[in-house]
């Protein structure tokens, strides 16, 4: 089963570690979980990424860090597959975090509205940084999530309004998050709403994963020689590839309830034998049995991918759930 390829977009300032947590996850998620794993699309991107993460890693100063994205916008593809069986494709976009300070007439500001436009999924990204402490109106102001709610419009105006039964997927990414470990965690989960209260309002429509992520509890001590131990880095995009199948499973049994009113209404008109004789019947006898295949496929690689964003927090339309099939 091949699903439609997606793009994922990620919003969030210069240092709020966009890049350093595409690296993390890329490392974590080539090794898999659950039999899932990722795979660049290109094996020079391939080496391109594992050669930054060894650099994360291997250094013991301030060079391991990479350098803010001086590129206007950079694309990476990916093959999300299970025991190697691909399931989904999907681009990536990394583009200067000034890029929320621009103005519309930049072109990279340009070129990440029209990607937003066509993205299936979108990750926010607040640095732990921000988050030590309960929030303030100066925090808000640095973290600029009222140009990211600006771009969301985005995804409104030109892609598809949300609704609860087609909802859109966002993950609220908590990068650097051993910067306010400290703090209760419900407490940090009611600053992200009120930062992004449009996003759970009921009937909004809108999917909401809020994930904290760390490379490693010792950076909060030592950033420059803190071990890396990547946190949770996987569960946004298994949060995204879940909304996918989601999505694609509810389309399914929406077919699956429109065949089976056809095949009731042919019992009904007592004109069964002659749809049996010219192959109607058995025709969309066929049609629901792979159907049934399809959505059974669906379930199953989201049974596997729910067990793993139980420990999370998600909301739709404002209102906490728990992922399942």
């Amino acid at each position: 089963m091949m699903l439609n390829d997606i793009k994922i977009a990620m919003l969030g300032t210069t240092g709020a570690g966009k890049t350093s947590y595409l690296l993390a996850m890329y490392a974590v998620m080539q090794t898999g979980i659950k039999g899932f794993t990722l795979s660049a699309k290109d094996m020079d991107m391939d080496l391109d990424l594992i050669e930054k993460w060894e650099q994360l890693i291997d250094i013991e100063a301030e060079d391991r860090w990479p350098l803010p994205n001086a590129a206007a916008i950079e694309h990476y593809s990916f093959n999300f597959s299970y025991g190697f069986r691909p399931i989904m494709s999907f681009d990536w976009l990394d583009y200067r975090g000034l890029a929320l300070s621009d103005r519309s007439s930049e072109q990279d500001v340009q070129a990440l509205c029209n990607y937003l436009a066509d993205s299936g999924c979108l990750f926010l990204c607040v640095s732990g940084e921000n988050l030590q402490d309960k929030i303030t109106p100066a925090i808000v102001r640095q973290i600029k999530s009222d140009r990211m709610n600006q771009f969301i419009q985005q995804i409104i105006s030109n892609y598809r309004q949300p609704t609860p039964d087609q909802p859109f997927p966002v993950v609220i990414l908590i990068t650097k998050y051993d910067l306010c470990h400290h703090r209760d965690k419900q407490a940090v989960i009611e600053d992200i709403k009120r930062i992004f209260q449009a996003l759970f309002t009921p009937n909004s429509g809108w999917l909401v994963m809020i994930c904290p992520v760390s490379l490693g509890k010792e950076l909060c001590q030592d950033i420059d020689r803190g071990s890396i131990v990547p946190v949770n880095v996987h569960l946004p995009i298994v949060f995204a590839i879940y909304s996918q199948l989601r999505s694609y499973g509810i389309k399914l049994k929406t077919a699956r309830l429109r065949l089976h009113e056809e095949i009731d209404k042919l019992k009904q008109s007592g004109m069964l034998t002659k749809f049996l004789k010219n192959g109607l019947f058995q025709e969309n006898a066929k049609k629901l049995e792979e159907l049934e295949e399809k959505i059974e496929i669906v379930e199953e690689n989201m049974g596997l991918l729910a067990e793993e964003l139980q420990q999370v927090s998600l909301f739709l339309s404002g209102s906490e759930v728990k992922a399942n099939v």
